[in-house]
């Protein structure tokens, strides 16, 4: 992963409140975002969501909208994704665009996956 993506994820994360990281490995790439749902207290309440793919996936993505309590997911095709870098740019697109809807009184939202 290039340097400037790393950046590009911390940036985000301080930008938005959405906790970000990113694993590259040889088959497959994984994008986990944890986004703030509400607060409790003083504390944020936060839900995770993760995007899978990899180098020879032509574009397939697996999201799963709750990975630690369930083994649902989606299927959706991002188009062409060269490198983790691009599927990064891709899935920060996505997950900022779930956390508008959801801030805009969509609960639940699907996102891009309603499309």
């Amino acid at each position: 992963m290039l340097e400037k993506t790393q950046e590009l994820l911390k940036k985000f994360e301080q930008d938005h409140e959405i906790y970000v990281g990113a694993t590259d490995a040889l088959t497959y790439w994984i994008v986990d975002a944890r986004t703030p749902t509400g607060k409790e207290g003083f504390h944020n309440l936060h839900t995770g969501k993760r995007y899978v793919s990899g180098p020879n996936e032509g574009g397939n993505v697996l999201i799963l909208p709750d990975p630690s309590n369930s083994d649902a997911y989606l299927a959706e095709s991002w188009g062409e994704m060269g490198t983790i870098d691009d599927f990064v740019k891709k899935a920060l697109d996505h997950i900022l665009a779930d956390k508008n809807a959801a801030d805009n009184g969509q609960e639940g939202s699907c996102g891009s996956s309603c499309n």
